[in-house]
């Protein structure tokens, strides 16, 4: 039976390379992309698909939309139950704060969801999971690390389980010291050394922020808290399990998004989609896990803290307060340590009170912790 699968974020990085993964399975697996959807890239995303005339292009460009393509010129629908009413599988890559509502409907409405946003599973994680698990479906990480956990932990007792362990590359700034990193331009921090993704996890990840984010993204996920970070400079191990017998699983492979892409879609079944040479033992000698500097990484840090408050309302503390951090960091509004100065500010006014359950809260709470930080953006260099 054919799967029927929609994409959000079609257009950024790991959009992109969810529909090379869906181009090799063709005539591999049994799928249908039905729509793809973009935020302002509409008019490239259109044309590769203008002559589908099942296919279904959203995006909120002014597009010519001349083919055989459906085309929907407004992303708003995708907030919508009724979108994925026909849909088996929602890929979500939308990045930021825009792809948590997306991440409910999709489950509302019975689909798989297979997602990259992070913000879904730290800011409104716990009521996601508590969804899905109503509804008897699956959530299947795409991001490097939670997709190893994922891979080892399939057909484990949960209780077993005794920690998890993510690893950290370490970003653009992880050989410089405190100072070096201070005085160095926002540009410096878009350069990663192994990954290529996009400037908002870029940054996260030159400040640890993304392994702030990853670690409530694993809890959540995996109902496991003793969860813990290595630096891992040669990005070839990406998560671990450790179990109460004394032994340890590791998930290995060469640093390229579109091996758990085409896993998360796959699973069980693996193919050789020609996508990276293959990793064996002999190719791990030498290599290195380090703990990471929360001196000079202070919002892997917060991260950290919010893991152990356990709260949907601190991790959407969190996201709204790095998201508009960044921003501003981005434009020169704020330097490095700028950055987890505002989100620990953020943090200690909101982290504490009412939990959210409902996408208004998420919103509420949203708006509140990023107005506040405008209001005392100044404060914060």
């Amino acid at each position: 039976m054919t799967k029927r699968i929609a994409l959000l974020g079609a257009t950024g990085s790991v959009g992109r390379q969810a529909l090379e993964v869906l181009e090799k399975l063709k005539g591999i697996a049994d799928y249908e992309l039905v729509f793809a959807a973009c935020s302002e890239r509409g008019e490239e995303l259109y044309r590769r698909f203008a002559e589908d005339e099942n296919m279904t292009v959203i995006s909120n460009a002014d597009v010519r939309a001349e083919g055989k393509a459906e085309y929907v010129a407004s992303t708003e629908c995708l907030n919508f139950v009724d979108t994925y009413s026909d849909v088996d599988v929602v890929i979500n890559a939308i990045g930021g704060s825009a792809g948590v509502l997306p991440s409910v409907r999709a489950l509302e409405a019975g689909s798989t969801l297979v997602t990259a946003n992070k913000e879904s599973l730290v800011a409104f994680g716990m009521n996601i999971m508590r969804l899905a698990k109503s509804r008897k479906l699956s959530v299947i990480p795409l991001d490097s690390e939670h997709s190893a956990l994922y891979q080892c932990l399939i057909g484990e007792d949960m209780s077993s389980v005794e920690s998890l362990t993510i690893t950290a590359s370490g970003g653009a700034f992880r050989d410089m010291t405190a100072d070096e990193i201070a005085s160095a331009p926002a540009a410096a921090a878009l350069k990663h050394p192994t990954w290529s993704m996009g400037r908002k996890v870029t940054v996260d990840s030159a400040t640890l922020m993304n392994k702030g984010l990853e670690l409530i993204e694993a809890k959540n996920l995996f109902g496991i808290r003793d969860i813990k970070v290595k630096m891992h400079r040669e990005s070839v191990v990406h998560g671990a399990a450790s179990f109460r017998d004394g032994s340890l699983k590791i998930y290995a492979s060469r640093p390229d998004m579109r091996i758990p892409i085409a896993y998360a879609l796959t699973a069980p079944l693996r193919y050789d989609l020609g996508f990276a040479a293959p990793v064996g033992l002999g190719d791990m000698s030498g290599f290195t896990f380090d703990e990471p500097d929360r001196g000079r990484f202070p919002c892997l840090k917060l991260g950290e803290l919010v893991l152990k408050m356990d709260t949907d309302r601190s991790g959407a503390v969190l996201v709204a307060a790095d998201d508009v951090a960044v921003e501003k960091y981005l434009n020169g509004e704020l330097g490095f340590y700028g950055v987890s100065r505002a989100v620990e500010d953020a943090l200690a006014h909101f982290a504490a009170g009412d939990e959210i359950y409902t996408a208004d809260d998420l919103e509420s709470i949203t708006k509140e912790v990023k107005e506040y930080i405008l209001e005392n953006i100044g404060g914060y260099n």
